[in-house]
């Protein structure tokens, strides 16, 4: 993949699902359609679906529904080691299921390309597809924007899907990394953030920290910049009103590699309310 390419992506959502088996699956075009039409209803009832290429190890396409279209491209082979690196092992799932998403043997690429500018209805429909192409052999989903991955589990049912709408499944679309500087400090930032216009995060965990109330502090400042839409620099600080804690945005001045969002990152440290400019 170019660097053009991968930039290009990076502005995208798209996810990868993964495979136990060097063969893909290969279900006919009105499963397909079926299967994303079971999810709920669509605006429109057509489901288009094009295939330039159709075989066991490669696939090439395109489906398209409503207002959203998905390239489809698939290899009978792994993802590459970084992306495994990244993503499988750098999520937070037990040792025994990030190894069997590990040791998978082929993938299917999902790659938005549609005209909807929500966010989440876009994550909806590569979800609607992914289902479409749910096997016995899919390990789970890759999430290379957010740096993670999760097993299926539940997470391609039509209750599980239109339930994202109303409450963002943080743990499939976000990743949390940590950086340790030491044995007994990390840097803790979101990744994905920038899919949802939102800027990425970053704390600066010391030893006896509450590591809960730290990604509840994540979530509660996602919401506040998604829903109201509001811009946020460094300098700005933020009263959470569920803890009382007041934070301060700061700019990230080490570690840019790891730290720094494709829409740029925020980093976030806990103040006295006194220190508040009028």
């Amino acid at each position: 993949m170019t660097e053009q390419s991968y930039n290009l992506l990076q502005k995208l959502p798209y996810i990868h699902l993964i495979y136990s088996t060097p063969d893909l699956p290969h279900p006919s075009d009105q499963a397909i359609a079926r299967q994303i039409q079971s999810v709920e209803t669509l605006q429109t009832p057509e489901v288009n679906i094009t295939w330039e290429m159709m075989a066991l190890a490669r696939v090439l396409g395109r489906i398209q529904f409503d207002t959203h279209e998905i390239r489809i491209a698939g290899l009978g082979q792994p993802l590459s080691p970084e992306i495994i690196d990244r993503t499988i092992l750098s999520s937070q799932w037990q040792p025994q299921i990030k190894v069997a998403m590990r040791q998978h043997q082929s993938h299917l690429s999902l790659v938005y390309a549609g005209q909807s500018h929500d966010p989440i209805e876009k994550m909806i429909a590569l979800y609607k597809v992914a289902r479409a192409f749910n096997h016995e052999n899919l390990l789970g989903i890759v999430n290379e924007n957010a740096w993670t991955a999760h097993p299926v589990a539940d997470t391609l049912s039509p209750e599980q899907i239109t339930s994202y709408r109303e409450n963002l499944p943080f743990v499939l679309w976000m990743g949390y990394i940590k950086i340790y500087t030491d044995p007994e400090h990390f840097w803790w930032v979101t990744k994905g953030h920038h899919l949802f216009d939102v800027p990425d995060l970053a704390y600066f965990v010391h030893p006896g920290e509450d590591e809960n109330a730290i990604l509840t502090t994540f979530i509660n400042i996602f919401y506040y910049i998604f829903e109201q839409d509001v811009f946020v620099t460094a300098g700005d600080t933020l009263a959470i009103q569920q803890t009382g804690q007041t934070m301060r945005f700061t700019e990230v001045t080490e570690f840019e590699d790891f730290l720094m969002g494709p829409s740029g990152t925020l980093v976030i440290e806990k103040i006295d309310p006194d220190q508040v400019s009028p």
